[in-house]
């Protein structure tokens, strides 16, 4: 179990994500909905910290410590909520808005580790973004 229990937490988050993201596209302005949503995740986030961090760490140093990465981060972040929100309210529907995004993510991964980290394309990973790209075509263009 531990080696599972944190895909389960990203698989069980990641629904209730994908339905609060669908909730909020209808109703107020994204940007407004992302600021009560962040402002709700750094408060959960402060109280994790506060309650999981090892014994005997300086909590104060490390909460104003500040990292590039992790600014960067956040931005990112922003950059898919508003994302998901706009693609819900353009109309894409649950299920294939995750899919084909995802699929998407794992293709552009797949590239980058290869271009950037030095990661090596096996034959299988090349046959698996074909086949990504093909079930995003029989998604997007199927029906």
């Amino acid at each position: 179990m531990k080696f599972w229990w944190p895909v389960f937490l990203i698989v069980a988050c990641s629904v209730a994500y994908q339905l609060g993201i669908k909730e909020i596209s209808g109703g107020m302005h994204p940007l407004s909905a992302l600021a009560v949503t962040y402002l709700s995740a750094s408060f959960t986030a402060f109280v994790l910290y506060f309650l999981l961090a090892p014994k005997g760490e300086d909590r104060k140093k490390e909460i104003f410590s500040w990292n590039p990465s992790a600014l960067g981060l956040g931005a990112a972040i922003v950059g898919i909520e508003m994302g998901s929100v706009y693609m819900y309210r353009v109309g894409w529907s649950v299920h294939s808005s995750f899919i084909v995004s995802n699929s998407l993510i794992v293709v552009a991964l797949l590239v980058v580790g290869a271009l950037v980290y030095g990661e090596k394309l096996k034959l299988r990973q090349l046959l698996g973004m074909v086949m990504a790209l093909s079930g995003i075509a029989c998604i997007v263009w199927g029906g």
